[in-house]
């Protein structure tokens, strides 16, 4: 059996302005436009989701090896290698 095409009606004047600038800015239909829009706009979404989840995870490591490591027993100077006076130690 063949699906029905759905239909997409845009009943807000601004977005069917948009849509036809779009359009016409890239020789495309309207159709074409929204379709192409769309799939970007859905692309550059799931990138950043998977930006912000790859980052939990990271902090949520950190956060598990800060718990493992125990208190901190040199600044964060010492730690990098450099005296009081921001001189190599």
């Amino acid at each position: 059996m063949v699906e029905q095409p759905k239909q997409l009606n845009l009943k807000d004047a601004e977005t069917y302005e948009l849509a036809s600038q779009l359009a016409k800015l890239h020789g495309d239909s309207l159709n074409g436009a929204v379709k192409t829009a769309l799939r970007e706009k859905l692309a550059r979404d799931k990138h950043e989701l998977i930006k912000e989840e790859r980052f939990g995870r990271l902090m949520a490591l950190s956060r598990e090896f800060s718990s493992r490591s125990g208190p901190r027993t040199m600044t964060d100077d010492e730690a990098i290698g450099y005296d009081e006076n921001g001189l190599p130690s």
